[in-house]
């Protein structure tokens, strides 16, 4: 459910807080450099706030010499310990709100790359996310959790005062680091009157549109990206392959802190250029468009589905998946699996559709549905109960993946095996003519898998071909 259908709000004109799903994050990301960019109303002073908050655990950093057990670098370590924000229901976090937040490992790793900026010459940071291209572990939903953690009092005015224009009622959340004091160099309790979340009784934290992106605007890739434009000399001198091919973050960071001149001048030029926020309106990507889609097809077409046994169970499963798929083929939902230039979109987009017609039929039967749910050996696209005892485990995959048949001969039985789940589903979305000829055998490959396991595996082919031919001439 989006915040705007929990609280019954109609956005008004000036309205430029973004629409969150409740449920589940979407996975765009809070940009500091969009607010180093465009400071403005509750925001303004916050990039500062931002780096001085760095800086002052940058120079505890510094001066503590890289000795670890200093006092200087615990107390820099503990500061990093950044509060987890769960309210702006943003980030990877594909089974719900529960981001990674940043916890002593992760305030470890923080602490780590300071001092790589340190021992690189760098004297103070001007921007996070250098920080983000010295050292692996910390990229976009970090960065994003990072500054929402650090701007939470202002997350939390921004966000009463929508409540305040739209009547939305609010009650008093209490978090223990809620605020930094600069001056003191600590954290300090903070008190936020937010609306809340009926899905994990945590406060809601609204964001502005035009601070969301689908990366930081400076990241490991852009940085390569001006490297290879700008240095490609340099590069080519200590690269034996096409320096404009695919490398890892490993190499990319071991290159910035190589050059730490090079990253210098990237960050200054960055600073020069533009930088958009994501289009929430067209959704490029279809992170968005998936929810209001499925939840109107669902409303149109209704389903009970009584729950009283495992063969009542997987019937319910059963008509869930053929009511995605109806939608899919016949009801112009493969729209929303293209981009405009007429590519599909990637392997999410058909996850976060098939999420959204199959949630909604699930809160109207009491089913659970969870999505990337670690199941013990690895993690599953879906997974469906009804109690314990009623579960199924649920794939969706792109015919066009590469790992397409491994996914359904060893990766969805070694989840139901070790599930101990007697039932499960693969759902193989197809956007090509020539992928449908390739599947032709996935019924004998399934008959085959069924003969050899202790379990039932089903597959369900969706048809989202481009422009399919309507019912009434065929």
């Amino acid at each position: 459910m989006k915040f705007s259908d929990a609280f019954n709000v109609n956005r008004m004109p000036d309205d430029d807080w973004f629409d969150p799903v409740l449920s589940i994050d979407t996975k765009l990301f809070l940009d500091p450099f969009l607010l180093y960019a465009d400071e403005k109303g509750y925001f303004e002073g916050s990039h500062e706030e931002i780096i001085a908050f760095f800086n002052s655990v940058f120079q505890l950093i510094a001066r503590s010499k890289g000795d670890r057990k200093s006092l200087l670098w615990k107390k820099a370590t503990a500061t990093v310990v950044l509060p987890e924000v769960q309210e702006i229901c943003l980030g990877y976090a594909g089974g719900g709100t529960g981001g990674s937040g940043s916890g002593p490992q992760l305030a470890a790793t923080v602490a780590e790359a300071m001092w790589d900026a340190v021992e690189a010459g760098l004297t103070e940071i001007s921007h996070f996310e250098e920080v983000g291209i010295l050292r692996e572990g910390i990229g976009a939903d970090r960065i994003s959790d990072a500054t929402a953690a650090i701007l939470r009092w202002r997350l939390g005015e921004y966000t009463g005062a929508v409540c305040e224009r739209h009547g939305i009622p609010t009650e008093e959340f209490k978090y223990l680091r809620g605020r930094y004091n600069l001056a003191d160099q600590r954290w300090e309790p903070l008190k936020l009157q937010l609306p809340r979340n009926p899905y994990n009784n945590k406060g809601v934290l609204l964001v502005p549109d035009d601070y969301l992106r689908e990366l930081p605007t400076m990241n490991a890739g852009d940085f390569w990206d001006y490297a290879v434009t700008n240095e490609n000399e340099t590069l080519r001198n200590e690269f034996s392959f096409d320096v404009a091919a695919n490398v890892s973050k490993a190499e990319i960071v071991a290159f910035a802190r190589k050059h730490p001149t090079i990253l210098i001048d990237y960050v200054s030029q960055r600073e020069h250029l533009p930088s958009k926020p994501y289009n929430v309106k067209d959704d490029p990507r279809g992170l968005l468009q998936w929810y209001d889609a499925s939840k109107q097809y669902v409303g149109l077409h209704p389903l009970t589905l009584p729950i009283l046994d495992v063969t009542s169970f997987m019937s319910a499963v059963r008509q869930m998946q053929a009511q995605f798929k109806h939608f899919v083929e016949e009801n112009g939902g493969w729209k929303l699996l293209w981009n405009d230039n007429n590519t599909p979109r990637r392997e999410e987009s058909s996850q976060l559709l098939f999420l959204g017609v199959v949630k909604h039929y699930c809160a109207a039967n009491n089913i659970d549905i969870s999505r990337e749910a670690d199941v013990g050996r690895g993690t599953v696209d879906f997974k469906a109960s009804s109690g314990y005892l009623l579960r199924a485990l649920l794939e969706v995959k792109l015919a066009k993946n590469g790992r397409f048949w491994n996914g359904l001969e060893r990766q969805l039985p070694t989840y139901l095996k070790a599930e101990s789940v007697g039932f499960g589903s693969f759902i193989v979305i197809v956007y090509t003519e020539t992928e449908l000829q390739a599947i032709n055998a996935l019924t004998n490959r399934v008959n085959r898998l069924n003969d050899s396991v202790p379990f039932a595996v089903e597959a369900v082919v969706v048809d989202a071909r481009r422009d399919p031919t309507p019912a009434s001439k065929l």
